[in-house]
């Protein structure tokens, strides 16, 4: 619960950690000592209050979140060149990201992220100049009221990104620091201070820093989910892709589903992180004869983060397919020097898809592949 750091848990570890206890070794649950044998592990034998400090504590929660904030930072990183990539397949606009405007309004994390895609998009022959289109645009003007042939700007979820992802670049920085803190804090109870000569019980257990800076995260990838949703269905829909077939089927359409189906999972994963963002750090419940007054659940908030920030991972991974198979049915000599090296390592993994089959495999190893960090993708830390 997040009250006196939380008991259940960390006992449980601890308990391992002592001989005693279950442990799961390769798929089995075995006993504890047998666990620590197996790999080469003495246990530990404790000294005075070694006991209550292994339990008294935020570890656990700390632990998933400094996990979980380290694959965001990762992903919303990987996210700006996907960005990017989309622009270029959806023959976007590059002026909405020039540094000029941005300065004009003083959000770090916005105009960090414009002139990050801004510069991404330096030679790309893909990505659309504004002025190219006010010209042909002024080239159709005449007496009679119709129709340009190019649109004049570009959906909020293409022209918007700075300022839709520079609010979670500043929330992930934040989140960081909360995180790096609690990693470097004291959280037992009671404290014993020898150079004031005096015991302190405190609070420095209660988890309700972790615990907000969990809610403020699965907020930040809930709305990383948004844009990519939006322009899965830009990608997929004839009317608004600016000239790519519908659901990117180029062969034999109307024939097969073409990526359509990739779309049933990123709808409904962006849904499911819709309803997971309602706050946990708020949902305080009483116990212990009301001596544990108010709890942060920091535990549940934690492990929550980490199912959204999964679930953004493969929506993002669908929207870079989709990227992929428009930037091939535009033409991929038009790339920036700067977005190639991501549309290769792509095509490395998924192939251009001219035939319906089942694409799960492929999505799957977009996130283990490309959207996951080194240090993951090595197996040192259970996924």
């Amino acid at each position: 619960m997040g009250t006196s750091g939380d008991l259940g848990p960390l006992a449980a570890i601890a308990l391992v950690c002592i001989g005693q206890g279950k442990a799961r070794l390769h798929g089995k649950v075995m006993a504890g000592a047998d666990v620590l044998a197996q790999v080469g592990i003495e246990p530990m034998h404790l000294s005075y209050k070694e006991g209550l400090a292994l339990i008294n504590g935020t570890s656990g929660m700390v632990g998933m979140g400094a996990i979980a904030v380290e694959r965001a930072r990762y992903l919303l990183d990987t996210y700006l060149t996907v960005s990017a990539l989309s622009i270029e397949g959806l023959a976007g606009m590059t002026k909405p990201f020039d540094p000029r405007v941005h300065r004009l309004k003083p959000h770090i994390g916005q105009q960090e992220i414009a002139e990050r895609i801004w510069s991404l998009h330096a030679d790309s022959a893909l990505a659309v100049v504004e002025e190219q289109t006010a010209r042909t645009l002024a080239g159709e003007m005449g007496d009679a009221a119709k129709a340009g042939s190019q649109p004049i700007e570009d959906a909020y979820s293409i022209r918007c990104t700075p300022q839709i992802l520079g609010p979670v670049l500043e929330t992930l920085r934040s989140v960081t620091s909360t995180v790096e803190n609690e990693l470097n804090s004291s959280n037992d109870n009671p404290l014993i201070i020898p150079s004031e000569d005096d015991v302190f019980h405190n609070g420095h257990f209660h988890g309700q820093y972790v615990a907000m800076a969990m809610d403020h995260l699965t907020i930040a990838m809930t709305t990383l989910t948004n844009p990519a949703n939006r322009r899965v269905d830009r990608f997929l829909d004839k009317s608004n892709s600016n000239g790519l077939p519908s659901f990117l089927c180029s062969v034999d359409p109307g024939l097969r589903l073409g990526l359509m189906g990739g779309q049933f999972m990123t709808a409904s994963l962006t849904a499911e992180n819709r309803s997971l963002a309602m706050p946990v750090s708020i949902q305080s419940l009483t116990s212990t004869g009301d001596f544990q007054g108010i709890v942060s659940f920091g535990f549940v908030a934690a492990r929550r983060a980490t199912e959204v920030l999964r679930n953004a991972m493969y929506v993002v991974a669908f929207e870079l397919i989709c990227a992929c198979q428009a930037i091939d049915i535009r033409g991929a000599e038009g790339l920036s020097s700067s977005t190639r090296p991501l549309y290769e390592q792509v095509r490395k993994i998924v192939p251009f898809l001219d035939q319906d089959i089942s694409i799960t495999d492929y999505v799957e190893s977009v996130v283990e592949e490309v959207l996951s960090p080194d240090w993951a993708r090595s197996g040192q830390v259970d996924r």
